[in-house]
């Protein structure tokens, strides 16, 4: 790296500087806008994930007995509630951990899901079902499922 010493001695280095205002700005190709697939997999947007994975599931404890005081679904569609809460979740972990650790969510999701039925047993106005257990477990399967085949598609579209 070519590092120049400017005034008092301090160095200067040329990435940092300025765009020279007598040179044009260098144009970006398609792949280097459009692609993203360095920022989508980049350790920030995976860490980021992840935490915002284990604040819902942390959300799900904090927050239940003020869930319990105002019912948020009517019956059938709390159900479509725990499927696209634990789907999301599913996805956020999933890509946080990448290829490598894909059964991680496949079995830690499912084990909040259980922890959360069984915290809302001890709940006030809380009841706990196997059939909400299951809808999570779908919503975590099927976010699963599709993470899987987004990220065999974009390696055969690549290689």
């Amino acid at each position: 790296m070519n590092v120049k010493t400017g005034s008092w001695g301090i160095r200067r280095y040329p990435a940092l500087e300025p765009w020279p205002s007598d040179l044009p700005l260098r144009t970006t190709t398609h792949n280097e806008t459009s692609d993203g697939r360095r920022v989508i997999n980049s350790k920030w947007v995976r860490g980021g994930c992840v935490l915002a994975a284990f604040l819902m599931a942390a959300s799900l404890f904090a927050l239940a007995e003020t869930v319990a005081n105002v019912p948020l679904f009517p019956a059938p569609f709390d159900k479509v509630a725990h499927f696209v809460f634990y789907g999301t979740m599913a996805a956020l972990l999933v890509h946080g951990v990448g290829l490598r650790w894909l059964i991680v969510p496949l079995i830690l999701v499912p084990v909040i899901g259980a922890a959360d039925e069984w915290h809302q047993s001890f709940i006030v106005g809380r009841d706990a079902s196997f059939w909400d257990w299951m809808a999570d477990e779908i919503g975590t399967v099927i976010a699963f499922y599709a993470y899987w085949k987004w990220q065999k598609a974009r390696i055969r579209d690549e290689g």
